[in-house]
């Protein structure tokens, strides 16, 4: 039988978090002097209790460490049913954060010399078929193997027995590679899986004692552990889907099909205790770090933005490695800053869980730093151009960190670079040649281009380190690439002409030091620890937001805060409070197509059919491809309108949605379920009939159509 807990109210989800805010747990045997970050957990929990209100989630356990400071907190309910509050030991599934154990597990019998890189798979797992092309280890790590992910969804993610290793690897053995490997980049837990299949034949072990023995027990994992349903977990979280404002239990699913790559259970206790494991080193040599952590590129020499298994993009010029994971019942994130000894981890168990905006903040509150708001640049070619110079800075900066120097040592290298840079990162270039000028600017971080810009970028922070010393350099963290930039720029201009080839081009100089202008008009110290809250005045914000930003060049972007927080305003039946924000947002951002796809889906849940059609179609017009305008779009609207009732709007969105794609029969034929599903028969019967049409071999729509017909002639 299925459960359910109905939301009460948003109050009531408050009352909750705050019931249980007072879970404390220390990594230590005596808990640690808080006052160092007292005002930062106060900020933590005042964030987290409004957002989950905001999010309705049932329960979240969080977590950060800097240097040898360990904080853990837990809030809301790790089981509704028996009001059993969360803490800092719940446990929860780790769904993909699994996959850096096995990852690790593989390097470490790599350098025990029982696995090879760059063997075959089919070394290790014999059983496994063999497919048109070979397949490495190194190709499955960084998910470069061919692959597929999960292809007959409906099955392969319901499953309910247990399956041993062999039966695991049977569900996807006989499937097609979707690549040939090393050409590109698919996630994929199935060769996770096949990793974890290898991992038990080289070391001679079940891959949950392996890990166990290897990574939690050397760490102190206590708390980690295969998935075990049958088995007695302590303080187990139950998990939770959220549908039309009810929770409801997770379906259940047995995580041995999925064992190596999404089947431990931990703790965000075990998971900072496991990022403090990394930070200082241990599981594995310096050098196999290291290599684990190096960008991956596909054979055309693109980065797919990880190294073997971790994200490894950087963040605002930090070196960071982070993993997420996401199943039934659960939703987690540890994120990782070797370099500043400062980590966060989470898991909450509801499924719709947004983890990243939780990490964000939470990051932002403990290092200082804006971490996440974009810039908006009002030309178009030069946000371009500007994007480039920020992936100078975020890529050169972190490289230099990590390799403790520029990666580059060679001159002419490092020249080649500048030159890179100076050729294509021009607004006379980009109007002359725009297609071929954007191809350069986005392949400038990337091996395809020598990876120049991030050479660039590492050899300016070497620079500038040495003018100004590395607490200077760390500064760049908060002031962002514009100060980065002009700092370098006015170094160089005490050059003689022997470094003019290390030199940034007078016209980008001359962009820059007007973009330094206006950015300093508008970054003031109160914008730069800006944050919208819920319960946010909107015509103060309007008017200091207008008075801030209109008519200038460029200016922090929030546009995606402003989406967010109207949609808040969308569940609390405050629809005009949610048009003035989405309105606001295409004001200040016209460039955006986000907040005009929003204002159109509004639009059509407030039923004002000609100004959603109007900004349905701008959207479509800006970007056909935008999930804003896509047939899965609609068809997610339609099932909102009818979870909230308001049938009188489908129409509305169905004539919207057929003038954009008509040309799809499946748009036709999921409308046609929609009217079908709320008894609208004449309805139903057009779009089927508009399907059938569409594609003739559409039988089950024309079985439809003759079953509508005889009951509408009764």
């Amino acid at each position: 039988m299925t459960h359910r807990f109905k939301l009460r109210s948003a109050g009531f989800l408050i009352f909750l978090c705050l019931w249980s805010a007072s879970s404390f747990f220390a990594l230590q045997s005596e808990a640690p002097d808080q006052s160092l970050y007292a005002q930062a957990i106060q900020a933590i929990d005042k964030f987290v209790v409004e957002q989950m209100a905001h999010d309705n989630t049932p329960g979240l356990s969080v977590g950060f460490l800097k240097d040898d400071f360990f904080w853990t907190h837990a809030f809301g309910y790790a089981d509704l049913e028996n009001l059993v509050p969360a803490n800092p030991k719940s446990s929860f599934r780790m769904a993909s954060i699994t996959k850096t154990f096995t990852a690790i597990a593989v390097l470490q019998l790599v350098e025990a010399g029982k696995m090879d890189l760059d063997a075959e798979i089919q070394t290790y797992v014999p059983y496994f078929p063999p497919k048109k092309w070979p397949i490495t280890i190194r190709q499955l790590l960084g998910h470069l193997g061919g692959i597929p992910h999960y292809v007959n969804r409906e099955t392969e993610l319901h499953i309910k027995d247990h399956k041993n290793t062999k039966e695991a690897i049977a569900i996807f053995q006989d499937y097609d590679l979707i690549a040939e490997p090393g050409t590109q980049y698919h996630y994929s837990s199935y060769g996770y899986n096949l990793l974890g299949a290898a991992i038990e034949e080289a070391s001679g072990q079940p891959y949950g004692q392996y890990i166990k023995e290897h990574i939690f027990d050397p760490l102190g994992m206590t708390d980690s552990r295969m998935d075990d349903p049958t088995a007695i977990i302590p303080h187990r979280v139950r998990g939770y889907r959220l549908t039309n404002g009810t929770f409801m239990n997770s379906d259940y699913v047995n995580m041995s099909s999925r064992f190596a790559a999404g089947g431990t259970r931990s703790t965000v206790v075990d998971l900072l205790k496991y990022a403090k494991g990394i930070i200082d080193g241990k599981l594995l040599s310096k050098k196999t770090w290291r290599l684990m952590l190096e960008p991956m590129a596909n054979r055309a020499g693109l980065l797919t933005g990880r190294g073997l298994c971790w994200d490894v993009r950087p963040w605002r010029g930090h070196f960071q490695i982070s993993h997420g994971g996401s199943q039934q019942e659960t939703r987690t994130f540890v994120v990782i800053f070797p370099l500043e000894k400062f980590a966060i981890a989470l898991a909450s168990n509801l499924e719709s869980f947004d983890r990243e905006l939780y990490v964000q903040r939470i990051a932002k509150i403990i290092l200082g730093e804006d971490l996440a708001t974009p810039v908006y640049v009002s030309d178009e070619q030069e946000e371009l151009l500007y994007t480039a110079c920020e992936q100078v800075f975020s890529y050169g900066l972190s490289q230099y960190y990590r390799h403790n120097g520029p990666i580059t040592q060679d001159a002419n290298d490092i020249k080649e670079s500048f030159s890179y840079f100076n050729q294509n990162v021009n607004l006379a270039a980009l109007r002359r040649n725009p297609e071929s000028t954007r191809s350069k600017i986005s392949s400038g971080i990337h091996p395809a281009a020598e990876q120049a810009f991030t050479k660039a970028g590492s050899f300016m922070a070497l620079v500038l380190e040495k003018a100004f010393g590395r607490e200077k350099l760390r500064s760049y963290h908060k002031t962002g690439p514009i100060a980065f930039f002009t700092d370098y720029v006015q170094l160089a201009q005490t050059w003689d002409s022997s470094e003019v080839d290390f030199k940034l081009s007078k016209r980008f100089t001359e962009l820059l030091s007007q973009w330094e202008k206006d950015w300093g008009k508008v970054y003031t110290d109160d914008i730069r620890h800006f944050h919208i809250p819920f319960d946010a005045d909107l015509e103060d914000l309007q008017l200091k937001l207008k008075q801030s930003f209109m008519g200038a060049p460029l200016y922090p972007d929030f546009h995606q805060d402003m989406i967010r927080i109207a949609e808040y305003h969308v569940q609390k039946a405050e629809p005009q409070k949610a048009f003035l924000l989405l309105n606001l947002a295409k004001e200040l951002y016209p460039n955006r197509t986000d907040p005009l796809a929003s204002l159109a889906a509004l639009h059509v849940w407030a039923g004002n059919k000609q100004e959603s059609r109007i900004c349905f179609q701008k959207t479509f017009a800006k970007n056909p491809k935008h999930p804003g305008v896509s047939i899965g779009r609609f068809e997610s609207l339609s099932h909102s309108l009818i979870n909230a009732k308001k049938y009188d709007r489908l129409p509305i969105l169905a004539e919207i949605a057929t003038e954009l794609y008509p040309k799809s029969w499946e748009l036709s034929r999921n409308l046609g379920d929609t009217f079908f599903h709320i008894g609208q028969k004449e309805r139903a019967l057009e779009y089927y009939k508009r399907a059938v049409k569409l594609n003739p071999r559409y039988k089950e729509g024309q079985q439809k159509i003759k079953i509508l017909e005889r009951e509408i002639k009764k």
